[in-house]
C-alpha cells in the first residue's frame, strides 16, 4: 500500500512542478543573457541592452515548438543551424540533445 502512495506523491509533484513555455523561455533568456554579458568584460550599457533587446528580438528570430506531457514537457529551439532539445521536469530545465552551449547559439543568431 505504502509504494502505491509514493508512486502518487512522485507522479502528483511532477505534475505540479512541469516547467511551462514561460519557465522555458526565462531560463533560455536568463543563460543567454549570462553568456552575452560574461562575453563583453561588464560594459554596463551593453547589459542593459541586451536585457531588453534579448525578450523582445530574441523570440522573433527563434523557432520553438513546446510540447506538455501533463509530467514532463520539450522545448524545442531552432537557431539558424542549431537546434535544442530541453526536457522539463520536477522544476528543472535540462538540455538534453543538440548544442548544450549558449554561446554557440549566441553564435548562431549573429551569422
Amino acid at each position: 500500500m505504502f509504494k502505491y502512495i509514493l508512486i502518487a506523491a512522485i507522479i502528483f509533484a511532477a505534475f505540479i512542478t512541469n516547467p511551462s513555455e514561460q519557465n522555458f523561455k526565462s531560463k533560455v533568456e536568463n543563460e543567454l543573457l549570462n553568456e552575452l554579458h560574461s562575453n563583453d568584460g561588464g560594459f554596463i550599457m551593453s547589459k542593459i541592452l541586451t536585457s531588453k533587446l534579448v525578450g523582445s528580438m530574441f523570440w522573433s528570430l527563434v523557432k520553438v515548438e513546446y510540447r506538455d506531457f501533463k509530467l514532463c514537457s520539450t522545448f524545442d529551439m531552432h537557431v539558424g543551424n542549431k537546434d535544442v532539445r530541453f526536457l522539463g521536469i520536477f522544476g528543472q530545465i535540462i538540455p538534453i540533445s543538440g548544442s548544450s552551449s549558449f554561446d554557440e547559439i549566441s553564435e548562431g543568431l549573429v551569422k
